[in-house]
């Protein structure tokens, strides 16, 4: 039994490939096109089924994570087009115009697949909620999604018992606090829908102060869902939904360009997370009460915001909280998966999830081609002991090394297979790799992976950090560790199982033999405002425009004069 998995069309689309076992292959769509998505995502769904070796036509179901025809009629005529980001194709989501694209994208796809295989459209955050349930391991527990609008919802609470799940509320849009989020991400001069972590991460460097003008935004309706002030929002000068003038003043904001520079930009984006963390600890703390649930399981773009993710576990009851790593549009893929898989075999399993390798892998053949092509010079290391001595080797010579190997992380983040690491207790580090190489502000902080085995004694984190879905705090160890923190002592904290990622585990303990600690910096193998590499070509194109020292790409080794 095989099912397909199809994100919403609108944007960062994604295919997800799941058997009786669990995800076989996950893709998002810019990775192989290299450019933004938005529609079919006919690439991803073509790896998905070449990595099983399948064809469309074998598959038992589709599931598709988005319902057109129900998302435009709750729009209610349109009423709602100005707090609606356009989706890259056609202009403003709900329109006609974009429905009638949908269905016949959709149309397009069934005719593919043939009349033998069901296509079926499953809610978006129905999806979002799957994605969080099916792989968290729970027999039992409150999902939470939010995002900025799927379908005409920002988000919905469920139950989910015994491999199901009910919905309990949905929270219509426009009520959305991705909206709210991306409107400031617009505010401080970041792009909306592509910089919210950000206006994440530039908060850690200011202050609160701003947090009781936010509130007037929200008030909270009779379950405790987070209900917009409408009398706070305005047309602005694109003909979107922005903040009113008298909320901008109260910001500190008397000149639009001034929020550019300063304390007060970061002071604004403090005061906006602080804000959100407020409003869903206490709405998921009042549906934990009313449910007696003792278990959370969350997705939607909002728990992208690993201090979001934080926040719960630390100032909620939950005993348990699972925040699915895939947390955006492209998780929806792995959820739709999971629904269609529940229709066509009710009683199946549901597997925890362990890792997220489920992209291409790279091929030795491959890569010796596009060496060659490229009259690269290299080394290539038979032994994996080799491997690893060559690059501890280089990291201890304050190298700044892209690890590339496996199969490709689903999601943005880097785990180990397209990562880029180096040393912790090198001078500068992050200077370097913020500047020369991921070329980012300096406010942006890099993960430190750690082997599972030492993690407890350096670092206080959770289950999620085994996929950066979270944040910990360092808690013992060298004092070099002390420079990654932020917000008193939390860290970005990578936990890897030996189990799960054997040779970055091996990178990690090798390192750590010659090392006060067996830390390494990790940050994702990509260029700026690119997805992480997928294959050989862009990882050799990646690593040559970029600051970094060496390559490690599967067993071959390229280094920079």
């Amino acid at each position: 039994m095989l099912v397909l998995g199809i994100s919403d069309l609108d944007h960062d689309t994604a295919a997800a490939l799941v058997g009786a076992e669990g995800p076989i292959a996950a893709i998002e769509e810019e990775k192989l096109s290299r450019s933004a998505s938005a529609g079919l995502p006919q690439l991803a769904i073509d790896r998905c089924l070449a990595e099983a070796k399948v064809q469309l036509s074998s598959l038992s179901m589709v599931g598709v994570a988005c319902r057109p025809k129900r998302g435009w009629l709750r729009d209610e005529g349109g009423q709602w087009n100005a707090f609606a980001p356009t989706n890259g194709n056609l202009g403003v989501r709900g329109s006609q115009d974009e429905l009638l694209w949908k269905l016949g994208q959709l149309r397009t796809f069934r005719s593919l697949a043939g009349p033998a295989v069901p296509v079926v459209n499953f809610e978006h955050h129905l999806c979002h909620a799957a994605s969080a349930f099916c792989p968290a391991g729970f027999d039992r527990a409150l999902v939470l999604t939010l995002d900025q609008c799927g379908d005409m919802w920002s988000g919905l609470l469920a139950i989910g018992e015994g491999g199901r799940l009910k919905a309990l509320r949905p929270m219509r849009f426009p009520n959305s606090l991705g909206w709210f989020y991306s409107r400031v991400t617009e505010l401080l001069g970041f792009r909306p829908g592509r910089d919210e972590h950000k206006v994440q991460w530039m908060s850690k460097e200011g202050s609160p102060n701003f947090v009781p003008v936010f509130r007037k935004l929200f008030s909270h309706g009779p379950d405790g869902l987070p209900v917009l002030n409408l009398q706070c929002v305005a047309t602005g000068r694109n003909g979107s939904a922005t903040f009113i003038p008298e909320i901008v003043r109260e910001l500190g904001i008397a000149d639009p360009s001034s929020v550019h520079q300063g304390r007060l930009r970061a002071d604004i984006a403090r005061s906006a997370q602080e804000f959100v963390e407020e409003t869903v600890t206490e709405l998921a703390e009042t549906w934990r009460l009313r449910t007696g649930a003792t278990n959370l399981a969350v997705a939607g773009g909002l728990f992208l915001n690993v201090m979001l993710a934080r926040a719960l576990e630390k100032c909620t009851g939950f005993e348990r909280i699972f925040v699915q790593p895939v947390a955006g549009n492209p998780g929806c893929a792995l959820g739709a998966a999971y629904l269609a898989r529940q229709r066509v075999k009710p009683d199946g399993g549901r597997q925890p999830l362990s890792h997220l390798y489920f992209g291409p892998r790279l091929d030795e053949e491959e890569i010796k081609a596009v060496l060659d092509n490229c009259k690269t010079i290299y080394r290539y290391l038979p032994s994996e002991r080799q491997l690893l001595d060559e690059t501890v080797r280089l990291l201890q010579d304050d190298k700044i090394v892209a690890w590339c190997q496996g199969r490709l992380e689903f999601g943005h983040r880097a785990l180990g297979n397209r990562s880029i690491v180096a040393s912790p207790f090198s001078p500068f580090v992050t200077e370097n790799l913020n500047r020369y190489v991921k070329r980012r502000e300096d406010f942006h902080p890099f993960g430190l992976s750690v082997p599972a085995e030492d993690a407890g004694a350096l670092f206080d984190c959770t289950s999620n950090c085994r996929f950066m879905s979270s944040i910990g705090n360092i808690k013992a160890g060298p004092k070099e560790l002390e420079r990654f923190g932020f917000n008193d002592g939390a860290a970005r904290v990578h936990v890897v199982e030996r189990q799960v990622n054997p040779r970055f585990w091996s990178l990690l303990r090798k390192f750590g033999e010659s090392s006060p600690a067996p830390v390494l910096v990790n940050t994702s193998f990509n260029l700026f405002g690119e997805p992480l590499v997928c294959d050989p070509r862009d990882a050799v194109r990646s690593f040559y425009c970029s600051g970094i020292d060496a390559l490690v790409l599967g067993n071959f080794l390229v280094v920079k004069p």
